[in-house]
């Protein structure tokens, strides 16, 4: 018995014979980080649970989580957006890779304080146009490949400026940005969407509705978004030529590289063609465009970040105005911005400042240059200075945003504003929280702007998402917008001798407001297959329109601008993806219902039905050898005229109402690439194969086809 209690003891003693064999590793401190596979960007507030005790903790906005275990022990990673995960721990600093559901496209978009998030972090409905797209399409300035996409439609701007219209607002209520800053022209009314050059460009980013508490005003419509792509790590050479009908020519160089902590890229080109956007005439008309843009990067250590951005343009117009003269407007624009962020006080912040300089001159000629002091000669030059502190912070389940913005914004254009020049101080504050709880994501929000030009307005949103399985994310927003009145609609003063009448600004101007409110949802039953609805509706109030107040002294018609018209924009918006290797697949439609709630009559232009379908292949034929074709519809939509004696001449200035129909356009697009080598690739295509040309159709639309030339090195080859 001695021995048998003697082992008895030595067992209880020693915790058992099991335990002295196989001891359990000592408990730690595990410090990991969860980021998506295919992005290999971090996972905010991302739930990290241990099984063996039941602790959880959250990712912080970097990724990054801390809790107390050991090397062999079970996490259980949830993400919204991403399906669920167990690991086994293998190291003190794991990196956990998710697998983002089907549901959401692995895409990325840009929110409050330039925050860039995942699709799967917001309700909102969001479109990104990839680079891949762009060349797919030989898309050398945005509004080239915006206008095929269902629900956005390109409208003229006269006499030579286009823009896109989205959920039926476009011009000043679609606000436009390249890289989270706004283009250079708006002070002046002088925006056009062609303008923008796709050099350089990583993605454009478009998001559907009242955007105000993410971006600010101008956004009733939505937001378009041009983001630039960052410097290679590799030393990289991109040489791109192309040409085609219609006078098109353009090329561009670009050259980028990473070396240790610094990163650069530089890219130029220019582009022309015998056609200006917003205006379908043929002759003297022309347009030319240069364009640079620079991006440096610097690491000042392993957490804090600078940035430096620099790019500007130059624009030729030229155009007839009459059987005798040639309109032409030179544009010549510049900006760039600075900024650094990183860890601060348990969150990350952003500081950057922003310039931009626009000069803007119209001048008239019998031949093919303009004449030195014709027509409206005058330079009209505007300015703009934005300065943007953000912070954001992970507690718990939520991602609160936070931040202040100050801008200050001058417009000299002699004999258009009285006393020749206007400035506004703008100050902004805002917040946002995302709140993640289990399968649902919640957001809420705010921006309140005060401006010296005309007032104030705050402007709220809500979010919610639900992941309701695997296949299945339901998604709604309500959110309010704003448009503040422009400086020319609030300073301006015109009188027109021979048309009779007077234009005044009205400095008692408020805001346009809108509240918008919207309910989608996405099925995914495969990796492969996904289908997205969205309903939407959008009622906008104390839109800007000129009144009649009388006839002055001098016997003119005095008009006025005020706070006057209503409208509404309503409809459904669908797509379906199909990815079956190397074949992609995309059918989009979307119907649109905009009236004017004043007269009760349609908006001019808007049609009720647009469509595209999109084929893209990869062909095993030959190794780099693809195809790209498009489908593109844009129905019938009513012209309005307007009334006689107003302050707004045209070819339409003869009565009000509906006075025609703008005809349905079906445009077919294709282009194929091949590599003739690992670094030449030789391409050709067609727009508007059919020649479609549909009556009273502004833009400049008529059959092209044309042929390129890309050379890309990459030291890494």
């Amino acid at each position: 018995m001695r021995p048998l209690l003697c082992a008895l003891m030595l067992a209880v003693v020693s915790g058992g014979p099991a335990r002295a064999q196989n001891p359990v590793a000592v408990q730690g401190i595990v410090t990991g980080i969860v980021i998506g596979k295919t992005d290999g960007a971090p996972v905010l507030s991302a739930e990290v649970r241990l099984l063996r005790t039941g602790v959880r903790v959250r990712t912080d906005e970097r990724g990054r989580f801390r809790v107390a275990a050991a090397v062999g022990d079970t996490l259980l990673i949830r993400a919204l957006g991403f399906a669920e995960l167990r690991t086994v721990v293998q190291s003190e600093t794991p990196v956990v890779r998710l697998v983002a559901l089907a549901t959401v496209l692995p895409v990325f978009t840009t929110t409050m304080g330039q925050r860039v998030i995942r699709a799967s972090e917001s309700p909102r409905s969001v479109t990104v146009i990839s680079r891949e797209e762009l060349d797919a399409v030989a898309a050398v300035s945005a509004n080239q490949l915006l206008r095929q996409l269902p629900g956005l439609q390109e409208l003229p701007a006269p006499p030579s400026k286009t823009s896109i219209s989205i959920r039926g607002f476009d011009d000043a209520r679609v606000l436009v940005l390249v890289d989270g800053e706004p283009v250079a022209g708006t002070l002046i009314e002088s925006r056009d969407i062609g303008r923008l050059s796709t050099i350089a460009t990583e993605r454009i980013e478009v998001t559907k509705g009242p955007s105000s508490v993410e971006f600010g005003s101008d956004a009733l419509g939505g937001v378009i978004n041009i983001v630039q792509a960052a410097p290679t790590a590799p030393l990289t050479i991109d040489v791109l030529a192309r040409e085609g009908g219609l006078g098109r020519q353009e090329s561009s160089l670009g050259v980028s590289q990473t070396v240790g902590k610094l990163g650069f890229r530089v890219n130029g080109g220019w582009r022309q063609s015998d056609r200006v956007t917003g205006y379908n005439a043929i002759g003297s008309t022309f347009n030319r465009i240069y364009d640079v843009r620079t991006d440096v990067r610097y690491a000042l250590t392993d957490k804090w970040a600078l940035r430096l951005d620099l790019q500007g343009s130059q624009e030729r117009q030229r155009f007839p105005v009459d059987a005798a003269f040639n309109g032409f407007i030179d544009n010549r624009g510049g900006q760039g911005f600075v900024e650094v962020r990183g860890p601060l006080l348990g969150g990350n912040i952003r500081a950057r400042a922003f310039e931009q300089r626009f000069v803007y001159q119209y001048r008239q000629s019998r031949g093919m240059l303009p004449i030195k002091g014709s027509a409206d000669s005058l330079e009209q030059r505007e300015r703009q200075g934005r300065y943007l502190l953000s912070y954001t912070h992970v507690v718990g389940a939520h991602a609160i945003d936070v931040g202040a913005q100050r801008s200050h914004r001058t417009l000299v254009a002699p004999k258009k504003v009285s006393g020749d020049s206007a400035d506004e101080q703008v100050t902004e504050v805002f917040a946002r929280d995302s709140w993640t709880l289990g399968s649902v994501l919640m957001t809420a929000g705010a921006r309140h702007t005060s401006s010296t030009l005309w007032g104030s307005s705050t402007n709220p949103s809500l979010g919610l998402a639900w992941q309701t399985s695997s296949s299945v994310r339901l998604r709604s927003n309500v959110a309010r917008g704003f448009r503040a009145p422009g400086f020319k609609e609030i300073r301006y003063t015109f009188t027109n001798p021979a048309g009779g009448y007077t234009l005044e600004g009205n400095p008692d101007l408020l805001p346009e407001s809108s509240w918008s409110s919207s309910v989608g949802g996405t099925w995914a039953p495969s990796t492969t297959l996904s289908f997205d609805v969205e309903g939407y509706r959008n009622d906008v109030s104390g839109l800007v329109d000129w009144r009649y107040e009388g006839d002055n002294a001098a016997g003119f018609q005095t008009y006025r601008y005020v706070n006057v018209a209503r409208a509404r924009t309503q409809g459904v918006e669908t797509n379906a993806r199909v990815n079956a290797g190397a074949m992609e697949v995309t059918l989009g439609y979307d119907f649109l219902r905009a009236r004017d709630l004043n007269s009760g009559l349609p908006l001019s232009r808007r049609a009720a039905h647009t469509a595209r379908l999109r084929v893209a292949r990869e062909w095993m034929v030959r190794a780099g050898f693809s195809t790209d074709a498009s489908v593109r519809y844009t129905g019938n939509a009513p012209l309005l005229g307007i009334p006689s004696g107003a302050p707004i001449t045209g070819p339409f200035s003869t009565e009000s109402g509906v006075i025609g129909r703008q005809g349905a356009f079906l445009s077919v697009d294709a282009q194929l690439r091949m590599a003739v080598t690992r670094e030449l690739e030789i391409s050709g295509g067609v727009n508007n194969l059919l020649d479609q040309q549909p009556n009273l159709w502004t833009p400049a639309f008529a059959r092209q086809f044309y042929a390129g030339l890309r050379w890309r090195w990459s030291a890494s080859q």
